[in-house]
Protein backbone atom coordinates (compact mmCIF):
# COMPACT_ATOMS: atom_id res chain seq x y z
CA UNK A 1 0.00 0.00 0.00
CA UNK A 2 1.45 3.38 -1.14
CA UNK A 3 1.69 6.09 1.10
CA UNK A 4 -1.25 8.16 -0.57
CA UNK A 5 -3.23 5.22 0.06
CA UNK A 6 -2.66 4.82 3.49
CA UNK A 7 -3.01 8.21 4.23
CA UNK A 8 -6.20 8.44 2.25
CA UNK A 9 -7.28 5.27 4.37
CA UNK A 10 -6.43 6.76 7.85
CA UNK A 11 -8.22 10.00 7.28
CA UNK A 12 -11.33 8.25 6.24
CA UNK A 13 -11.20 6.24 9.38
CA UNK A 14 -10.33 9.62 11.28
CA UNK A 15 -13.44 10.86 9.69
CA UNK A 16 -16.00 7.84 10.74
CA UNK A 17 -14.55 7.86 14.31
CA UNK A 18 -16.76 8.93 17.13
CA UNK A 19 -14.07 7.90 19.98
CA UNK A 20 -13.21 10.87 21.92
CA UNK A 21 -9.80 9.42 23.21
CA UNK A 22 -8.97 7.93 20.28
CA UNK A 23 -8.88 11.18 18.53
CA UNK A 24 -7.21 12.92 21.24
CA UNK A 25 -3.98 9.98 20.99
CA UNK A 26 -4.33 10.12 17.34
CA UNK A 27 -3.44 14.00 17.97
CA UNK A 28 -0.94 13.61 20.27
CA UNK A 29 0.95 11.24 18.13
CA UNK A 30 0.65 13.23 14.73
CA UNK A 31 2.36 16.55 17.18
CA UNK A 32 4.85 14.34 17.97
CA UNK A 33 5.75 12.98 14.69
CA UNK A 34 5.78 16.74 13.09
CA UNK A 35 9.20 17.35 14.97
CA UNK A 36 11.75 15.57 12.25
CA UNK A 37 13.69 13.41 14.75
CA UNK A 38 17.25 13.07 14.60
CA UNK A 39 19.29 9.68 13.56
CA UNK A 40 21.31 8.86 16.76
CA UNK A 41 24.63 8.53 16.24
CA UNK A 42 27.02 6.36 18.14
CA UNK A 43 30.90 6.79 18.91
CA UNK A 44 33.30 3.99 17.93
CA UNK A 45 33.13 3.28 21.65
CA UNK A 46 29.45 2.51 21.75
CA UNK A 47 29.81 0.77 18.65
CA UNK A 48 32.74 -1.60 20.08
CA UNK A 49 30.10 -1.73 23.67
CA UNK A 50 27.16 -3.16 21.33
CA UNK A 51 29.24 -5.60 19.75
CA UNK A 52 30.64 -7.46 22.93
CA UNK A 53 27.35 -7.34 24.41
CA UNK A 54 26.00 -9.30 21.10
CA UNK A 55 29.07 -11.58 21.41
CA UNK A 56 27.79 -12.12 25.24
CA UNK A 57 24.35 -13.01 24.06
CA UNK A 58 25.75 -15.32 21.27
CA UNK A 59 27.85 -17.18 24.08
CA UNK A 60 24.60 -17.43 26.21
CA UNK A 61 25.94 -14.61 28.95
CA UNK A 62 22.56 -13.17 29.48
CA UNK A 63 20.58 -12.10 32.89
CA UNK A 64 16.49 -12.09 33.38
CA UNK A 65 15.88 -8.21 34.21
CA UNK A 66 15.12 -9.27 38.42
CA UNK A 67 19.53 -10.65 38.12
CA UNK A 68 20.44 -7.76 36.76
CA UNK A 69 18.18 -5.00 39.14
CA UNK A 70 19.83 -7.23 41.74
CA UNK A 71 23.46 -7.08 40.50
CA UNK A 72 22.88 -3.04 39.78
CA UNK A 73 21.50 -2.40 42.95
CA UNK A 74 25.06 -4.59 44.10
CA UNK A 75 26.75 -2.70 42.36
CA UNK A 76 25.25 0.65 43.49
CA UNK A 77 26.05 -0.65 47.07
CA UNK A 78 22.06 -0.63 48.14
Amino acid sequence: MSTAELRKRVIARVKLSKDALLLRELDRMLKGAEKEIAPFITTPEQKAAIARSRAAVKRGRVRTAAEADKAILEWLGK
